[in-house]
């Protein structure tokens, strides 16, 4: 008898534990961007469509929940950013944050993340420091690329772009770590630095800069911003016709490449995180995009898509919106989607995948309206992202 009770008991408490293991009966993902300024077109509401076809194509519900898309707007100022995510995780109940954009709201709202043992995907902000220095392994992951990753594939360019390189970088967290993590890479790589200025973010008139960068003599200039910011630069660059080739870290924006004009954008180098496979799969979800928002996807876009199914799937498989137990279920999968046919998510929090070098093409080499890059070079994952023990990485899998 008693040991039929016990049995009993046990058996009861571990179903209410199953059944509370995903909280108030509901699966919610905050989609935390920038949805009115510089990064709009190449993340913001088109990352929060991507995550809602994601849902979709899972029915809507995960382990007999029903998943919820909420969408924030942070103004890419960090407080907004934190006090969003305080709200969300205390009010709202979200589940997991992903997307962010910006690498300085990124770090504020990694802070209220760790406090509230909650999940952030991050999708869009860059910095290598997420899986770095400020990593959180049980708390974060870093899907779709980061400043490191960018700079080592950069330096396998050198030889073909030119020696000589002038920065032109935006002056805030994103800027620093690329233009820190492309100056050692480029000169161990026979490139030399022949100067560079900074610009604030949401520069419209980068004249004073081009004229610099004009001045220096330079064979290549990295333009080491993103959205807005990029495109304003590079129209100047082709204004005060340099013949400088140019390496764009933001082009990786069909909208804005086709808004610039093949005519202005040709010949721009981009490093592109997202190697499109071209599959029946792939092209269902650009036709679902297009037909949603009226412009092909960008890399991080396709990311956030990526990253919010992985999640959904691990999530289902747990029966679990606890941080680890999700983490433990994608880590155990190989990343094998839209975004990547090769992505390996590691203990440090870094989804490993191959990139892509990519060229912006001439009008004449364009054969449809979305047909605006060619892949110059397809690079491996292992060989441009950081290794887990590298110095300056991760301190809890550092060597000793």
């Amino acid at each position: 008898m008693k040991k039929t009770s016990l049995a009993l008991f046990a058996a009861l408490l571990l179903s209410t534990t199953a059944h509370a293991q995903i909280a108030n009966d509901k699966v919610k993902i905050g989609v935390l961007s920038d949805l009115s300024g510089i990064y709009e077109s190449g993340a913001g509401n088109g990352s929060v469509e991507a995550v809602k076809i994601a849902v979709e194509e899972l029915g809507g519900k995960v382990a007999g929940k029903p998943v919820e898309v909420l969408a924030g707007d942070h103004q890419n100022k960090p407080d907004v950013g934190a006090s969003l995510a305080n709200r969300w995780y205390d009010v709202d109940k979200v589940d997991m944050i992903t997307e962010v954009v910006n690498s300085a709201v990124a770090f504020a709202v990694l802070d209220v993340t760790k406090q509230k043992n909650k999940l952030m995907m991050l999708t869009g902000a860059g910095s290598a420091d997420f899986t770095g220095k400020a990593c959180a392994p049980d708390n974060s992951v870093h899907w779709v690329y980061d400043t490191y990753e960018l700079s080592a594939a950069v330096g396998k360019t050198v030889s073909q772009l030119g020696k000589k390189w002038f920065f032109i970088s935006a002056d805030y967290a994103f800027g620093a770590a690329l233009e820190g993590g492309l100056r050692p890479v480029l000169q161990r790589n026979g490139a030399e630095i022949m100067g560079g200025v900074k610009h604030p973010l949401g520069t419209s008139d980068f004249s004073s800069y081009v004229l610099q960068a004009q001045q220096s003599g330079a064979d290549v200039i990295a333009l080491n911003n993103g959205g807005d910011d990029t495109v304003n630069a590079l129209k100047a660059i082709r204004e005060f016709g340099l013949k400088a080739k140019v390496m764009g870290f933001g082009l990786d924006s069909p909208l804005a490449i086709k808004a610039m004009g093949l005519a202005t954008a040709q010949g721009a180098y981009n490093v592109n995180p997202w190697v499109n496979a071209e599959d029946a799969d792939t092209k269902a979800f650009i036709d679902k995009f297009i037909q949603r928002r009226k412009t092909f996807p960008g890399s991080f876009q396709v990311g956030t898509y990526s990253a919010a199914k992985q999640y959904l799937k691990a999530v289902e498989a747990a029966n679990s919106t606890d941080p680890k137990a999700v983490l433990a279920k994608i880590r155990a999968t190989p990343v094998k989607d839209v975004f990547t046919q090769d992505g390996v998510l590691r203990p440090d929090g870094r989804m490993v995948h191959s990139v892509a070098l990519t060229q912006i093409k001439a009008p004449s080499e364009s054969k449809s309206e979305w047909d605006l890059t060619k892949v110059i070079a397809k690079l491996a994952g292992d060989d441009v992202f950081r290794p887990i023990d590298a110095d300056g990485g991760c301190p809890a899998f550092a060597k000793k």
